[in-house]
């Protein structure tokens, strides 16, 4: 079920997304009537996502990156809903955020994987 997170909220909401998905891998798009779907990015882990007032103007800002020269930042005006889908068991989900223009940025937000048990025990089997 998509959640609507209300706009009072979208500050608390980042920050909790930002710490239970950090460094959680990502796949960032952009669907817009003028540009059409634009793939931002993929496989860049979550560094944050914030929301902000600057010089009067609210901006939504996802920050995605591996290091200084491997990172991407996305910033997002005219915040009009911000929804949440999160995936039926795997903990992953996908976040939209629409602009008052109709644009919608989705982060696709990708569970690590898991190591398997006894993983540990194959390494030291021969040893």
């Amino acid at each position: 079920m998509t959640l609507q997170i209300p706009k009072e909220e979208w500050g608390n909401f980042f920050d909790d997304l930002t710490r239970r998905r950090f460094e959680w891998k990502t796949h960032l798009e952009v669907f817009s009537s003028e540009i059409g779907d634009q793939i931002l990015s993929d496989g860049l882990p979550l560094k944050g996502v914030t929301f902000e007032v600057r010089g009067g103007k609210e901006v939504v800002e996802v920050l995605l990156g591996k290091s200084t020269d491997d990172h991407q930042t996305h910033n997002i005006f005219n915040t009009e809903s911000v929804q949440f889908l999160p995936n039926e068991g795997d903990g992953g989900g996908i976040l939209e955020i629409e602009e008052s223009d109709g644009t919608k940025t989705l982060v696709r937000l990708i569970e690590p994987m898991p190591l398997k048990k006894g993983y540990g025990a194959y390494w030291t089997a021969g040893a």
